[in-house]
């Protein structure tokens, strides 16, 4: 073998170096940027209805948790520091430290019965928000348009993947006439 094909070679493998490094970097800010992304939406759904010190403990929690993410060299890093705040979270709610999604739903409901004409989105989707929490505790309004004398609000119960479901609500006296699937992805 010639020194220029050795030479040849060794730029290739540079090259083919560069490249692969180029792809990791690629990989580690995706996973990065969801890995933050579903810690926000985990800190977001558990603490929607938290006022003081929980809601600052768990603020302070997720920007610890996304700078730790942010620093990560590996992508397994990411992930174990993601699961882990999660499992943290979780684990707080379980243990009744953060009001439950049932005790939450209540306080909106005395709220709703309260109402008897729903003349904004966000009445409505207070009143929706609470309907759906009964059976899912990671519901979460969207958008709510009004016609007529009824409002209809998209709310997101899936877990994982978005779920719509639709609930018509009486504009008149804040009553849930239904609700309906209308999405899933």
């Amino acid at each position: 073998m010639s020194n220029e094909e050795t030479e040849g070679i060794s730029k290739r493998l540079e090259e083919i170096e560069r490249a692969i490094g180029e792809l990791r970097t690629g990989d580690i800010s995706i996973v990065k940027t969801m890995a933050t992304g579903l810690c926000e939406a985990h800190c977001n759904i558990f603490t929607l209805f938290q006022k003081g010190e929980d809601k600052e403990l768990w603020v302070k929690r997720l920007a610890e948790a996304k700078q730790t993410i942010q620093g990560s060299e590996t992508i397994e890093d990411v992930i174990k520091t993601r699961d882990q705040f999660v499992k943290e979270l979780t684990d707080y709610v379980k243990e009744g430290k953060i009001d439950s999604a049932t005790e939450a739903t209540e306080q909106v409901d005395v709220a709703a019965k309260a109402v008897e004409k729903v003349d904004d989105a966000l009445d409505a989707m207070a009143i929706a928000n609470a309907f759906m929490k009964k059976d899912n505790p990671v519901a979460l309004p969207l958008k709510a348009v009004r016609r007529d004398d009824v409002w209809l609000v998209d709310v997101d119960v899936g877990e994982v993947r978005m779920e719509i479901v639709r609930v018509k609500i009486d504009a008149n006296t804040g009553e849930i006439l239904g609700h309906e699937t209308v999405e899933k992805k």
